[in-house]
């Protein structure tokens, strides 16, 4: 038996596995993403609550109808489509909320765990709060860093379901996730669940900010939103 492996096996009986590439409650995910370029994210510990309400403030003067609460209320949404994608295996699900480059990356991630059979679970995930943490509208961006609180495990199954690496247990952890939009766009009605049709096979589908067809896998984007997913940063 390898060393790997009597490792795995002692702590299964704890209820996770590890392995040196991926410590104890380190997630699975690799795509983090970036800033747009030429902008950059609010300096949370350095502008503190007045920074961040004066970038509200910025925002409302070219975008009035920005409204913090329902922003949120649509980054919720916005957070379970962008994970079920990922433990989905199915990408359509998160391109229309993602930034080209960090859904490119989950995207890719996803199709290496295609690749090798596995797939990320991530058992009993709620998300415990969410508040915006930091706020810019500043070269050309509207930037709003929303620092999120979630649980959950997290682990891999290979094909045969088996866990290979990663913690069957429940645990905390906090990511910030940055959402910009040109500072050219204001807010339009509030995302609401609504019937469209499928632009690749013609179904009716019902979605909320994302989706994906039924019958076609095809993405289905409600366009309500406005603001894409830029980075995550693991707190």
């Amino acid at each position: 038996m390898t060393d790997w492996l009597a490792q795995g096996e002692a702590s299964a009986s704890q209820g996770y596995l590890t392995s040196e590439n991926r410590p104890l409650h380190r997630p699975s995910r690799e795509w983090y993403g970036q800033v747009m370029p030429g902008s950059w994210a609010p300096n949370i510990d350095a502008d503190g609550v007045d920074g961040k309400l004066t970038g509200i403030v910025a925002i409302h003067r070219h975008d009035p109808a920005f409204d913090e609460n329902v922003f949120l209320a649509q980054v919720q949404r916005l957070f379970f489509a962008v994970l079920e994608a990922w433990t989905a295996l199915k990408p359509a699900l998160s391109q229309g909320v993602m930034a080209c480059l960090i859904w490119e990356q989950q995207k890719a991630q996803i199709s290496a765990y295609h690749g090798n059979g596995w797939r990320n679970a991530l058992d009993g995930l709620s998300l415990t709060s969410a508040v915006v943490a930091g706020a810019l509208s500043d070269s050309g961006f509207d930037t709003v860093t929303v620092r999120l609180n979630a649980n959950s495990a997290d682990y891999d199954l290979d094909a045969g379901a088996r866990v290979i690496s990663g913690d069957t247990n429940r645990w905390d952890w906090t990511e910030d996730w940055i959402f910009q939009r040109p500072s050219t766009i204001t807010t339009g009605q509030p995302g609401t669940i609504t019937s469209q049709t499928c632009p690749n096979c013609g179904a009716s589908v019902t979605v909320d900010i994302t989706s994906i067809c039924p019958f076609c896998d095809a993405a289905v984007i409600s366009g309500q939103f406005g603001w894409l997913l830029t980075r995550i940063d693991r707190v």
